[in-house]
């Protein structure tokens, strides 16, 4: 009875998260159709923003993918001092939220940032040397170094299993390193690479914060556009179109990614041959290697550092001064016990969503159709979603930003749940259900053991999510509500950077613990 109980309960919150994102979609859109409505944006103006946004997100993309693809040469192939740390900075970009990295940037390369205060110093210059924060490259560097993980995490593993007998071929009748790599190699990885795009095309498409923060005086993108015309101007319609236009360009790049998943698919069965990785000898690698380690330094960990030496030390006050600044703040706690319950209820129900469409896939028949279909969620941004949710219900509360943040990262959960249950032999479920007494029983005896690992990792992915959620807390503006990630980008927004890099440093320590403490119990539990 209890079994059947739990059963129902998860099967009925999965159902009710896929309702409510098909329900905010279509009141998200349903505006546009209102009569005696009048746009206070031309249809020029409409297409400058949309091209500015996807001109923006290829960029950040290309930055992202031309270093992720040279970070993963050398740790699938290269021996290194540093490349477990290097490889470690693949999970920066999920248990990190933006805006703390935003944060690390301003406190470093901005107007007032240790960098310009060095410059300043050492060339006696009265005016800051670099300006480059607050304008389009600011904007497109930063979403590329802050996403060039992903990149490297993903084209890293592909090349570390590439067979290597073509490329010794290769070697064999002359052809140099080079011409191997734009020859062969970059044909053998690109599967891998587009897989690795996509998904960071669509985190810089639907950017937010990053450009609420860093973007320049006059150009903005459709995200942006949206929460403006809908919380400001109050114009429905005119946010419907450019939610249609976000959506459609979303959408269109999910389904890319799915395709290029399943080709992805139907060729990982193909093994490496065995091989060593080498040190770095030639000095062309040892020149790319080192101005590759250059901009690392001064474009990702030097602003991961920045957020820690601002939050310890501030000018004129004692040690640990703006930790003891946020905690007098009332707000403080309500963050800190916010983030914790929208964290842990959040978690919860995208790990059961996701485990019970794994499962549903695992049981019946699996099409390629069947599972694409939870990568529709990827094409809604937050604020699109909110923008419907609003319409749903009129007040917003904090239940309705645990479904909504479920609703959007289930899919995350299900991927990693299911790449756990989609390894059970198919003797191994046959004989599960002649054994077992009802369907029921086969499900908690193995498919929730075998899915162990990917539920722990799931869950601290989840959490990570939410906790670094700003956009949703922000356009639902709950009452009497507070997050670490809202609190910290409300001391932002104030220009106190010292307390808001403090608490940007509980966040991220928050988020890594959780996601840390969740693969370490996921993989002891393979």
């Amino acid at each position: 009875m209890t079994k059947k109980i739990v059963a129902f309960f998860s099967v009925f919150v999965w159902a009710i998260l896929c309702l409510l994102i098909l329900a905010c979609l279509f009141f998200a859109i349903l505006p546009i159709f209102a009569e005696n409505t009048k746009s206070t944006i031309g249809v020029a103006q409409i297409v400058k923003i949309s091209a500015f946004t996807l001109f923006q997100a290829i960029l950040s993309t290309a930055i992202s993918l031309f270093l992720g693809i040279v970070a993963a040469f050398f740790t699938a192939r290269r021996i290194f001092f540093g490349r477990k740390f290097l490889l470690s900075l693949s999970s920066v970009p999920f248990c990190v939220p933006a805006l703390i990295v935003a944060l690390g940037y301003v406190c470093v390369f901005g107007m007032n940032g240790t960098a310009n205060k060095i410059l300043m110093g050492v060339l006696n210059l009265k005016n800051p040397p670099l300006t480059f924060l607050y304008s389009f490259g600011g904007l497109i560097l930063t979403q590329g170094f802050y996403n060039f993980p992903i990149a490297m995490k993903t084209v890293g593993d592909a090349w570390a299993k590439l067979p290597s007998a073509q490329a010794n071929a290769a070697r064999i009748l002359g052809a140099s390193e080079w011409r191997i790599f734009r020859t062969l190699t970059i044909f053998q990885l690109s599967s891998a690479i587009v897989s690795a795009s996509l998904p960071i095309f669509i985190y810089c498409f639907m950017s937010f914060i990053l450009v609420l923060m860093f973007g320049a005086l006059g150009t903005t993108t459709l995200e942006v556009e949206i929460y403006r015309a809908a919380k400001i101007l109050i114009n429905l319609p005119l946010a419907s179109k450019f939610a249609i236009i976000e959506t459609a360009v979303a959408l269109f790049v999910v389904i890319l990614q799915c395709v290029a998943e399943e080709k992805g698919s139907r060729s990982s069965g193909i093994l490496a041959d065995s091989f060593e990785r080498q040190k770095i000898k030639s000095k062309k690698e040892i020149a790319l290697f080192w101005i590759f380690a250059f901009f690392v330094v001064f474009g990702f960990l030097f602003p991961l550092f920045g957020i820690a030496l601002n939050a310890f030390f501030q000018p004129n006050a004692r040690f640990l001064q703006p930790f003891k600044t946020i905690v007098q703040f009332g707000s403080f706690f309500r963050a800190l016990k916010g983030t914790f319950f929208t964290g842990i209820l959040t978690a919860t129900l995208c790990t059961v969503s996701g485990f019970v469409y794994a499962v549903i896939l695992s049981v019946f028949r699996s099409t390629p159709i069947k599972r694409a279909l939870p990568m529709i969620p990827l094409a809604i941004s937050s604020v699109v979603f909110a923008l419907g949710l609003l319409r749903v219900a009129e007040n917003s509360n904090f239940f309705l930003l645990v479904l909504a943040q479920s609703a959007l990262n289930w899919p995350f959960a299900f991927r990693q749940i299911y790449a756990q249950i989609s390894k059970i032999p198919p003797r191994t479920k046959d004989a599960a259900k002649i054994l077992s007494p009802n369907p029921l029983d086969a499900i908690f005896r193995l498919y929730l053991p075998v899915s162990k690992r990917g539920i722990f990792s799931a869950a601290g992915f989840c959490f990570a999510l939410s906790a670094g959620d700003t956009t949703l807390p922000l356009v639902l503006a709950l009452p009497d509500f507070e997050t670490l990630s809202l609190f910290t980008y409300r001391l932002a927004g104030a220009y106190r950077f010292h307390e808001a890099c403090a608490s940007g440093l509980l966040l991220g320590a928050f988020c890594a613990i959780v996601f840390a403490l969740s693969s370490k119990i996921g993989s002891e539990s393979r």
